[in-house]
């Protein structure tokens, strides 16, 4: 005989969902993440806009990921005008990149996810008992936006971003004092990484394929080939590296729609994989230094979701010695006007590496530059089979506990993964039969 359990509302994500699931005698007959979101149409506001008008209002599908929307667009319309920028703006570009990986990255681990693991309903409750750790918090999240802030113009939406380069430079000053509280701030982030080592995951791993973006040299977060960690038949013994041009994507992954749901499905040559900060981990381990390498304590590859934690937090670390690396490399600033360019009827692809994995704009360009297809698929969007078939794989794990845990330990599974919701089309509503 079955039961009825219904969990109402699940706080701490981006966005809004149900997750239905009907069990029988101990199997799980039905487990379907259904997303209610109304549609914003971004795609089809685009059609017919400028070329230039695209990066401002791809930035805007996001208040969380507005810097990595933003430069990914930008990119995607400098490919589809043959317009390769300045090394200076590369780096500028990396460097507003990082900080808004860093703003992200805090805000899921200290204010969605740490409060499960201390048994609070938001980090606002949490913080009268644990007031180091909340503090800590915000300084880190002030310090990502310092950095969007000093070289994109202000901390959401950055606003020197433009086709073809940087519309306006920070100052030595500027730079330099960047420079001194990125140092002074990395032993913040080393507790971070400490703190979340410290958590205890539920002993449970969910094999799927793995993407990211690698770069041939080092750990890279801003460009790259799509590199894959795939599977035999879900076997994680049976594992092979595979390569995909950034181009080809579309070749590889289907996206697709769920009956009950208003955002997008994918899945990659035909399987459910996963993206995001665990993966890029795994995949990249070697190209990491050693100095952050060190702070890995879970075997790799490693295929517990939970990991994506732990991961979030040594990539946060990472970022603080990368953004002292580029202001180093970038010495004394010049100020360089944006490349020109021609227009024609073309076809421009960009990808990045958000904080929850690859993200793509597609854009398909008239000979006047106007806008006549575009397509975005974000992180979320490409995770949302794997986390579905998770929590498929892990209830039968914990049905042997009432439902108040049952219903933290899902919650907990999800939210590892730093959903959002909004982004792909506040979250959970479970209902269970």
């Amino acid at each position: 005989m079955g039961k009825v359990i219904k969990l109402n509302h699940i706080t701490k994500i981006e966005g809004h969902a149900r997750l239905d699931v009907k069990i029988e005698n101990g199997v799980i007959k039905k487990c379907d993440l259904n997303i209610f979101e109304g549609n914003r149409f971004f795609e089809g506001i685009m059609q017919c806009e400028k070329f230039n008008e695209l990066p401002p209002i791809g930035a805007r599908i996001c208040g969380v990921c507005s810097v990595v929307h933003l430069l990914t667009s930008t990119k995607a319309v400098e490919n589809a005008l043959n317009l390769k920028v300045s090394r200076q703006t590369e780096l500028l570009r990396e460097l507003i990149h990082l900080g808004g990986i860093i703003q992200s990255h805090v805000l899921h681990l200290y204010f969605l996810a740490l409060p499960d693991y201390y048994g609070f309903d938001s980090a606002i409750k949490m913080a009268s008992k644990h007031k180091d750790k909340i503090s800590r918090a915000l300084r880190m999240k002030k310090l990502g936006n310092l950095i969007v802030n000093i070289v994109g113009g202000r901390d959401v939406h950055p606003l020197t971003v433009v086709i073809g380069g940087i519309s306006k430079f920070p100052t030595e000053d500027e730079m330099c004092s960047l420079k001194s509280e990125l140092k002074k701030a990395r032993k913040d982030f080393v507790q971070t990484v400490e703190l979340f080592n410290s958590l205890k995951h539920p002993d449970f791993e969910f094999c799927v394929d793995y993407y990211a973006l690698t770069d041939k040299k080092r750990y890279d977060l801003y460009d790259g080939k799509i590199h894959g960690l795939v599977h035999k038949e879900d076997d994680k013994e049976c594992t092979s590296l595979c390569t995909i041009p950034t181009q080809d994507y579309e070749k590889h992954m289907n996206e697709f729609f769920q009956e009950k749901s208003t955002a997008e499905f994918a899945v990659m040559r035909g399987k459910t994989y996963m993206v995001g900060a665990l993966p890029r981990i795994c995949l990249n381990y070697e190209k990491l230094p050693k100095n952050i390498r060190k702070y890995i304590k879970f075997k790799l590859p490693s295929y517990n979701p939970f990991h994506n934690l732990n991961a979030q937090a040594i990539e946060s670390l990472w970022c603080i010695d990368r953004c002292i690396e580029i202001i180093d490399k970038l010495g004394k600033i010049k100020k360089q006007k944006p490349k020109t360019y021609t227009v024609s009827a073309k076809k421009g692809i960009g990808a990045s590496e958000a904080p929850r994995g690859i993200l793509f704009h597609n854009y398909t360009l008239d000979k006047q530059g106007y806008c006549k297809k575009a397509n975005i698929t974000t992180p979320t969007s490409q995770n949302l089979r794997c986390m579905q078939e998770s929590v498929r794989a892990f209830l039968p794990t914990i049905l042997d506990k009432d439902k108040e845990e049952i219903k933290l330990d899902v919650e907990k599974l999800i939210r590892a993964y730093d959903p959002c919701i909004s982004c792909s089309t506040h979250f959970l509503e479970m209902n269970w039969e």
